[in-house]
């Protein structure tokens, strides 16, 4: 059996627009293509120089072992089951609890 592979995205978070604005968030790259058994790596790129704990939701069913909703700040890290489903899954990334971008984790067989 192979090792498992690490798969990393960033979640980049911008200046507001406006003052009373929320932070502009993205992530690179939108869609993490990943197989089961699989590390993924998010790491986090504050541009703003807001503070703020990042975490990580899921819309519906997490693939993931569940390490990566506790906030973080800079970096976390999780682990695909084994047995998760092929198929595309929407996840959140929340900033301080409040869902700021929904990319996509696209798991392979």
């Amino acid at each position: 059996m192979s090792r498992p592979r690490v798969r990393y995205a960033t979640i980049f978070v911008f200046p507001p627009p406006a003052r009373s604005k929320a932070p502009v968030v993205s992530t690179s790259p939108e869609r993490l293509t990943v197989r089961p058994g699989d590390h993924v790596e998010w790491t986090v790129v504050n541009a703003s120089g807001m503070g703020g704990k990042v975490s990580v939701g899921w819309q519906k069913r997490n693939p993931l072992k569940g390490e990566s909703g506790s906030p973080f700040e800079r970096r976390t890290r999780d682990v695909v089951r084994s047995k998760a489903e092929p198929g595309i899954y929407k996840y959140n990334v929340l900033i301080d609890g409040k869902v700021v971008f929904d990319p996509e984790l696209e798991i392979m067989s």
